[in-house]
């Protein structure tokens, strides 16, 4: 087997930054994101990658590339350690001054990382940013159900888009759960704040959680062009009901998806702010309602 690495040109000056993909049977889209984070404009770059004990050919394609570029570390786990484990393994193993997670259905182009670390590197307040992002929902049947339902009835669902978080604490706070931007988990972040922000339980939200958390340290800003893809196709295009009967430790959060959120927040974020959002709090109670009576529905139908 050829084992020599490919050439680089790195520039030992430019930001490093550390890439974890975690990954678990996922030899659909595996091969194109790898090759959109080796196709990045910015060179300087650690990439990690953790097969979730995969039963398909994920691990075969990942070390093809170990032998191609010697940015690249892979990790296969013996056995499944859950999703939340593998993205706190690859954060746990980063060792430059930017982070970030890039799912295995998701795909960079060029620019992505040149751009972000741009704004992190001439704003100090800014503890993450993003680029805009195109979403697919070719693989998501219960988002068209959504949709459908919801014009029926008159109403709009929230737009899925990422948006600049910025203001005092308690601004960025209110503005996140009120546009409740879940793609924004995605950001390049500053590490050393990431991992004070890092959630370990496991429930649905948990990734909002983790948001809210890193908000304290500072804002979240969006490039305004569209550097980012996503094709849902994992856990994330599952629906609500297969999502509780999963994940949910109780039957208030089967019937409440986010009610273990709502809880996570009153705890790690307090009571003060727990009141002063609690119009958007109990339009999240009604928005895991509604994704739960439209994945039943889903469901009933099939």
């Amino acid at each position: 087997m050829d084992t020599k690495k490919s050439e680089n040109n790195m520039n030992d000056s430019d930001p490093k930054i550390s890439i974890g993909i975690p990954v678990y049977n996922g030899e659909k889209f595996i091969r194109k994101c790898i090759e959109s984070v080796l196709q990045q404009t910015h060179r300087n770059f650690e990439l990690i990658i953790s097969d979730n004990a995969s039963t398909d050919s994920t691990s075969k394609i990942c070390e093809e590339y170990l032998h191609k570029d010697d940015r690249i570390t892979f990790v296969r786990q013996n056995k499944n350690m859950g999703p939340n484990w593998n993205f706190n393994f690859l954060l746990g193993k980063a060792a430059e001054e930017y982070f970030i997670w890039v799912a295995a259905d998701m795909f960079l182009l060029p620019e992505f990382l040149e751009k972000n670390i741009a704004v992190l590197e001439s704003q100090d307040k800014v503890v993450g940013c993003i680029s805009k992002i195109k979403i697919d929902y070719t693989y998501v049947d219960e988002f068209k159900t959504e949709k459908e339902i919801l014009k029926k009835i008159g109403l709009t669902y929230r737009p899925r888009d990422t948006l600049p978080i910025t203001g005092n604490y308690m601004e960025r706070i209110r503005k996140y759960l009120r546009h409740f931007p879940w793609e924004m988990f995605y950001s390049v972040y500053r590490t050393r704040a990431l991992r004070k922000s890092f959630v370990h339980d496991f429930f649905i939200g948990h990734d909002a959680g983790l948001v809210l958390g890193v908000l304290k340290y500072g804002e979240i800003q969006v490039v305004n062009q569209f550097l980012l893809e996503s094709f849902p196709s994992g856990m994330s295009s599952e629906g609500m009901m297969q999502l509780t009967h999963k994940i949910a430790k109780s039957n208030t959060a089967r019937i409440f998806p986010f009610y273990p959120l709502t809880k996570w927040c009153v705890k790690n974020l307090g009571w003060k702010i727990f009141f002063r959002n609690i119009d958007h709090f109990l339009r999240l109670g009604f928005d895991g309602l509604f994704l739960q009576s439209v994945s039943v529905y889903q469901n009933m139908k099939t």
